[in-house]
C-alpha cells in the first residue's frame, strides 16, 4: 500500500470534512439562544471557517491514527475538543474585552456578556455530553489510510471525561492567574513567572488534551498517551508564545486587530512579562499609566520591549518548546506518515508571523 503523505494544510482540510458534520450535529442538539451563540462564534453564520480552525481537532485525529488507530473513530474527541475550545475562546474574549478576532466579531460584543457567558456554559455541557456518549456517530467523507491494527477504545469512556475534567481544571486556574495579571505587579521574575504558568494551563492544556484524547480513542499505550500528551502541552506553550509576539507585531490585515493591540490593552503578556523581567522602565510605566494610549506612546513601547531583547527570547522560547513537542512525539514511537503531520501541523502553528 502507498501512503501519500499530506503537508498541513492539507491535514486541516480534511479535519474539517470529518468533524465539522458531527460538530454541526452535536451543536444542532443545542436550545435556540445557545444554538445561535455557538454557530457565531464557530464561524458558521459569517461565512466559513478558517483552515487554521482546526488545527486541536486535526491534533486529535492524526494522534489516533499515530498510535495504530482509525481517525474515523477519533471524531467524538475530536468534537469534544471543538466545544472545549470554544467554550474556553467565548471566555477569554469576554474578559480581555477583545471586540474581535481574525476579522470577526466575539460572541459578547454581539449578545452581550452575560448571554455570551451561557453560551459557552452550554458548549461545556455538550462536550461532557459528547465525551461521556461518544456521540455523534463518526463521520467519514472518505477513504483513508487503513488502520495498522485493531485496537480502539471507545470515545465515550470515563477516562476520556476524566481527561476532559482534568483540562477544565487547568484552564479556570490559568484564567485565575491570568486575571491577577491585569492589576498585579508590574515588574521582576514573578510576573514572567506566573504569565508562564498560565500560558500552559490554558493553551498547553487544550493542545495538550486533543493529543491524549486522540491517543487514547485510538489504543494507544498509557505511556503513548502521556507522551503525546506532553508533545502538545509543549506545542500549545510554544503557540501561546507564537500568537503572544503577534498581538504586538502582528499584521492587522490578518489579526482583525489594531496595531500593537495586546499594549494598546496593556495586557500583560509573555513579551511585556520578559520585557519587565529585564528591567524595562518605559514599559513598565506605561502599564502605569492612565488614560488613553497614543500610537506614538505603543511605537515607542514596543521599541522598549524589543530592545530589552524580549522579543528575541519570545521566538527563541517558541523554537526551544517546539523542539521539547518533537522529542516527546519521537518518544510516543508514532507511524512514519502520522508523525510527519504532526510536524507538519507543529511547524504551522508555531511559524514566526513577526
Amino acid at each position: 500500500m502507498v501512503i501519500v503523505l499530506r503537508n498541513a494544510d492539507d491535514v486541516l482540510g480534511w479535519a474539517g470534512l470529518l468533524v465539522d458534520p458531527a460538530l454541526q450535529a452535536a451543536v444542532g442538539r443545542l436550545p435556540e439562544p445557545s444554538r445561535e451563540i455557538a454557530e457565531l462564534q464557530l464561524g458558521w453564520s459569517d461565512g466559513p471557517r478558517r483552515n487554521g480552525a482546526h488545527e486541536r481537532s486535526a491534533l486529535t485525529l492524526v494522534s489516533a491514527d499515530a498510535v495504530g488507530g482509525d481517525p474515523h473513530d477519533a471524531v467524538p474527541s475530536a468534537v469534544v475538543i471543538e466545544l472545549l475550545y470554544h467554550w474556553a475562546a467565548i471566555r477569554r474574549d469576554l474578559y480581555d474585552g477583545d471586540l474581535s478576532r481574525r476579522n470577526r466579531p466575539t460572541a459578547w460584543s454581539v449578545f452581550g456578556a452575560q448571554r455570551a457567558a451561557l453560551g459557552a456554559e452550554a458548549l461545556l455541557a455538550l462536550a461532557f455530553d459528547v465525551a461521556g456518549t461518544g456521540s455523534p456517530a463518526r463521520a467519514a467523507p472518505g477513504p483513508f489510510r487503513q488502520p495498522t491494527r485493531d485496537r480502539t477504545i471507545p470515545a465515550g469512556s470515563t477516562a476520556t471525561v476524566r481527561i476532559l475534567g482534568d483540562t477544565v481544571q487547568q484552564l479556570l486556574h490559568g484564567q485565575h492567574t491570568a486575571l491577577t495579571l491585569g492589576g498585579g505587579p508590574t515588574a521582576g521574575s514573578d510576573l514572567l513567572r506566573d504569565c508562564l504558568s498560565s500560558a500552559e494551563q490554558r493553551a498547553g492544556a487544550v493542545f495538550g488534551c486533543a493529543c491524549a484524547l486522540g491517543a487514547l480513542t485510538g489504543g494507544g499505550s498509557l505511556a503513548q498517551v502521556d507522551q503525546l500528551r506532553l508533545f502538545g502541552v509543549r506545542l500549545g506553550l510554544a503557540v501561546q508564545f507564537t500568537e503572544d509576539l503577534t498581538g504586538i507585531w502582528g499584521d492587522p490585515a490578518e489579526t482583525g486587530r489594531p496595531p500593537y493591540a495586546d499594549l494598546r490593552r496593556r495586557r500583560r503578556s509573555l513579551p511585556v512579562a520578559a520585557a519587565l523581567a529585564a528591567g524595562a522602565a518605559e514599559v513598565a510605566d506605561l502599564l502605569a499609566s492612565k488614560g488613553r494610549l497614543t500610537d506614538t506612546d505603543l511605537e515607542r513601547a514596543a521599541k522598549a520591549i524589543e530592545q530589552s531583547g524580549a522579543r528575541a527570547w519570545c521566538r527563541q522560547q517558541a523554537d526551544d518548546l517546539l523542539a521539547q513537542a518533537l522529542l516527546a512525539l519521537d518518544l510516543a514511537t508514532p507511524s512514519a506518515s502520522a508523525v510527519a503531520e504532526l510536524v507538519a501541523l507543529a511547524r504551522r502553528a508555531t511559524r514566526h508571523a513577526t
